[in-house]
């Protein structure tokens, strides 16, 4: 799984080939297939895999109540752009458009992983005073999770000079700061992790 995911990573999707991975690996193909029946097969379970390792990290911090909220966003944000970073816009558009199955799956779980997190995490906001209460709570999640899957969304990274990692962190940015309190904000901005996120882009 490690040595695929750099593969894929590294060269897409389509432009790798299962010969290429069991010479990678030093094994025959014929041993390969013995694990996984195609590439499609590799690629459903990295992303499987490469998905709940994701949403477990951010559960594990978002569930972390000894951290305060701001301190526990920024964490999680700085996972969420690591990941979009790593994977990169190329490859998310190499398997929306060759593997069509699979980014349903990516882009379903990513719409539930955003519904479920970030409903709990504007009703605690909202409850300590960090996220304003004039705007509607059920407004706030449908903006956020409407803006998150149709902008980090290949066919609209590719048309921009920006990593997936930079999209993220902009819309982050503009969202967050804007449903902020005064206090809420100056917590965040005090604390933004931007070295890290900045690291996650390059």
């Amino acid at each position: 799984m490690e040595t695929a995911s750099e593969w894929f990573y590294r060269h897409g999707f389509s432009r790798v080939t299962m010969d290429e991975l069991a010479d990678k690996m030093g094994m025959s193909k014929k041993t390969l297939y013995k694990y996984f029946s195609s590439k499609d097969d590799l690629l459903d379970e990295m992303v499987e895999v490469t998905m709940k390792e994701t949403v477990s990290r951010c559960a594990s911090i978002f569930d972390d109540h000894s951290v305060d909220l701001v301190t526990r966003l920024k964490q999680t944000m700085t996972i969420v752009a690591m990941e979009y970073s790593k994977i990169g816009k190329l490859l998310l558009e190499d398997i929306q458009r060759n593997a069509p199955h699979i980014w349903k799956k990516i882009d379903s779980a990513r719409r539930e992983h955003i519904l479920t997190n970030f409903a709990k995490m504007l009703r605690e906001g909202c409850d300590l005073g960090i996220f304003r209460k004039d705007i509607d709570q059920q407004l706030m999640l449908l903006i956020y999770t409407n803006t998150i899957q149709n902008i980090i969304n290949p066919d609209v990274l590719v048309q921009v000079p920006f990593s997936a990692a930079q999209v993220f962190e902009g819309v982050i940015k503009i969202f967050y700061e804007g449903i902020m309190t005064p206090e809420g904000r100056a917590k965040y901005l005090h604390n933004k992790p931007t070295e890290t996120v900045e690291a996650a882009t390059v």
